[in-house]
């Protein structure tokens, strides 16, 4: 049966004294009501929780645990702000690079290599993908069109079109493409072609290259629609490799991580292993130490939460990358 919500309207003044009120330490009134004011309370909210106290039921109430801060909730909240800014950074790069190394094996073998399905494998060709009876193939094409379509007043694509017509060559095409449609497509190209691609980025099992794009897509994605990352559940996990398969990344299966695969330092460990294969000159692993030092120190959250082992400063993967 569903609930009418029957929550008052509260202005911020209302807001920060309604937290006071639930045993929320406020040290500096003005800063908690700048984030109140611009950040939200709503957007907040999801960064008490974990301060929050755990009821005779299991779950969080109302009430906060003694010593919460307003501060720390900031700490947090800004930790998982930059957290999705390097992310997004780092899978910028990553997803441009896939775009030229796809558009680049594939392009030598037909220029149209995306419109011709004898260039891709029988799964996605022939599977249908849902109840309306269309091909996996089908659907990524309908996207595709769709993509075009939108952006066709683009300059290059409108100059292309204006000279050539409707066929793009894929090293056009692919720069309209999100990174969804790039996972996907990647998914349904032949596995020799896969592996020419996988092998670039220190992948030789083009099913785990596969699956980390998928999860690297959906990590963009919530980084690019500002949406708490650093405790998520990830919905869609990588395939991790198996033991001795990929020494680096080892210590995600050997380690003791907390839920590999469903916390975001799993993505963050693969991306740092795929960078390095890119010979990435950014920042990357400093950026990552640098953020990791500034995680709130209190009792209600640990970078354990975000799935980082403890002793990764002392692992390969972190070290080899400058």
């Amino acid at each position: 049966m569903v609930t009418q919500y029957d929550k008052p309207f509260l202005s911020v003044e209302e807001q920060l004294a309604l937290l006071v009120s639930r045993g929320m330490q406020v040290d500096d009134t003005n800063e908690a009501k700048h984030y109140l004011r611009h950040e939200g309370y709503y957007r907040l909210s999801s960064y008490f929780h974990p301060f929050r106290k755990i009821g005779k039921d299991g779950k969080r109430i109302d009430e906060f645990v003694a010593q919460a801060n307003f501060t720390n909730v900031i700490q947090l909240y800004e930790f998982d702000k930059w957290l999705r800014t390097i992310m997004l950074s780092a899978l910028r790069a990553v997803e441009i690079s896939v775009r030229v190394a796809v558009a680049h094996h594939l392009g030598e073998k037909d220029i149209f290599a995306h419109e011709n399905p004898h260039c891709l494998n029988g799964n996605f060709i022939s599977q249908e993908s849902d109840r309306r009876g269309k091909t996996w193939y089908e659907v990524w094409v309908d996207k595709y069109h769709h993509l075009l379509s939108r952006n066709d007043q683009e300059d290059f694509v409108r100059q292309f079109i204006e000279k050539y017509g409707q066929r793009i060559p894929i090293w056009v095409a692919i720069e309209l493409w999100d990174f969804g449609l790039l996972s996907r497509f990647y998914g349904g190209m032949k596995f020799n072609d896969q592996q020419v691609v996988s092998r670039l980025y220190g992948v030789e099992e083009p099913y785990l290259f596969a699956s980390w794009l998928r999860n690297f897509n959906y990590v963009r994605n919530v980084c690019a629609h500002h949406c708490r990352l650093w405790n998520r559940n990830i919905v869609e996990q990588p395939r991790l490799p198996q033991k001795n398969m990929i020494p680096d990344l080892r210590h995600l299966t050997e380690r003791g991580v907390k839920s590999p695969g469903s916390r975001v330092y799993t993505t963050l460990a693969l991306t740092t292993y795929v960078l390095e294969h890119m010979h990435y000159h950014g920042l990357w692993k400093q950026s990552v130490e640098t953020l990791f030092d500034k995680f709130p120190i209190c009792k209600s959250v640990s970078l354990d939460m975000v799935g980082v082992p403890q002793d990764w400063k002392q692992l390969t993967l972190w070290k080899q990358l400058t």
